[in-house]
């Protein structure tokens, strides 16, 4: 059997849609479209005054006032999905893998993703509530 290399899954964590809208800050600010583990998928209206390369650090916003800044990205592509010809705005999809993460923001992160995810594996009644998650993982 042969398997096609460019259809191969090559991620190593599940990726997870958001409950509610979630941001991302990274030369562009974004809403994101899935979130894992490993990196995220975000659109943005691309900025033509914005020039150079993404900064190396990125801020992600979940609800609630969640946030986690100081995050190493690293852009594995930035795509145009939808460009008009009779139109300036240009929406882009941007997709990161995170660098380098602390013992500390791989644990933020992990909270980040329970609070602000969508994980299916969760019933809605279990343990993890909004009066039960705690904010000591923010920074």
């Amino acid at each position: 059997m042969t398997t096609n290399f460019n259809t191969m899954n090559r991620r190593k964590f599940p990726r997870f849609a958001p409950k509610k809208d979630m941001y991302v800050l990274h030369h562009n600010f974004g809403k994101v479209i899935d979130i894992s583990m490993g990196g995220i998928l975000f659109n943005y209206v691309d900025k033509e005054h914005l020039q150079g390369s993404p900064p190396e650090r990125g801020i992600l916003f979940g609800y609630n006032d969640h946030y986690m800044d100081e995050i190493p990205f690293e852009t594995v592509s930035d795509t145009v999905i939808s460009k008009s010809p009779t139109s300036k705005p240009v929406i882009k999809q941007r997709r990161i893998i995170f660098g380098d993460l602390s013992i500390g923001q791989i644990q933020q992160l992990e909270r980040f993703i329970l609070d602000n995810a969508r994980i299916p594996q969760l019933a809605y009644d279990s343990q993890l509530t909004d009066e039960n998650t705690t904010d000591q993982y923010y920074m």
